[in-house]
């Protein structure tokens, strides 16, 4: 187990060696010094991964480079979902399409997932294969979401979504964790604790949509529901009789509205805040994440083992 390297140390080093990727693009093609962009964020699937590598004996400058590649796919993904949703603001920042244009961030986006498979080829034969694989199942969930826009959809159909589009990265992380720490017997394990780990995060994160302010978000506020995305707490809200017709009116409202009039969604948001949606959804992440303590109880490095547990625990009860 690691016990030299500080968690910190390690994201320290991970958002140097991103940083200095971008730092030396040619400036003619982009500049990273005039157009800044936050590529760690909170820096959750590096922390994740680098805490699962301690739980399974990993040696951390393999997991740094794990948890590295991620983030750069992760934040290429960014890039081109803040172009879809036209967002204004990522991680604090104003977003790179509402600086320099979406032709510049889409292509952005591409030369940061490009640094991500140069990275990938570096940890195993197999790695990059399943990467690709992971960057395609991401894709294929962002594009079922958009299908499923203002729509009513089942707790099921947003699982997949949440499974396809956060939970595979997750998945790709612990599993290649697995593989370069020559622990295959784990793998099927490490596989269930990525995607339920990635579900959780997200379910989470959407509750934020509800509950968080921009200031402490870090993004546009309500930015789901307007952009009708059908999430845990409303899809809990939705369902039930008393509220049903309501958020319906109002969801066919926000899709109809052309002036960006955010009444709609505020009383939407009212609704799933006062009437305890956003706790039940929260609940059910709990349950997730104790559904967990199994395969976690399976790593190796059991001091270790119980970090994580602890990381990922805190999840459901996260406000930023």
């Amino acid at each position: 187990m690691n016990k030299i390297i500080s968690i910190d140390d390690s994201l320290h080093r991970i958002n140097l060696e991103i940083n200095s990727l971008l730092d030396r693009v040619d400036k003619t093609v982009y500049d990273r010094s005039r157009n800044n962009f936050n590529f760690m964020g909170k820096a959750v699937r590096s922390r994740f991964t680098l805490l699962l590598g301690d739980a399974l004996g990993l040696q951390r400058a393999a997991a740094e480079r794990i948890g590295a590649t991620a983030e750069l796919i992760h934040t290429a993904s960014l890039m081109h979902d803040d172009c879809v949703d036209r967002s204004s603001l990522r991680r604090g920042l104003p977003t790179l399409n509402e600086k320099l244009g979406v032709n510049t961030a889409i292509l952005v986006g591409d030369l940061v997932a490009s640094f991500a498979f140069d990275y990938a080829v570096n940890i195993t034969p197999e790695t990059p294969g399943d990467l690709v694989k992971t960057v395609r199942s991401m894709t294929e969930g962002a594009l079922l979401e958009e299908n499923l826009r203002y729509k009513k959809i089942s707790a099921e159909q947003a699982e997949r979504i949440l499974q396809l589009k956060t939970g595979e990265l997750f998945r790709w992380c612990a599993t290649t964790a697995a593989c370069v720490a020559k622990k295959p017997d784990l793998r099927d394990a490490c596989e269930t604790i990525g995607r339920e780990t990635g579900v959780v995060f997200q379910i989470v994160d959407d509750i934020l949509d509800f509950e968080g302010e921009t200031g402490l978000t870090g993004k546009d506020a309500l930015k789901d529901i307007t952009e009708g995305r059908t999430t845990l707490p409303l899809i809990l809200a939705i369902n039930d009789s008393r509220f049903c017709e309501e958020i319906e009116r109002n969801l066919t409202a926000l899709q109809a509205g052309e002036n960006r009039d955010l009444a709609p969604a505020l009383r939407i948001a009212a609704i799933i805040r006062e009437n305890g949606f956003t706790d039940s959804a929260r609940a059910l992440a709990a349950v997730k994440i104790r559904a967990l303590e199994t395969e976690i109880a399976r790593l190796p490095e059991r001091k270790a083992a119980t970090a994580f547990m602890d990381y990922i625990s805190a999840f459901s009860t996260r406000t930023k």
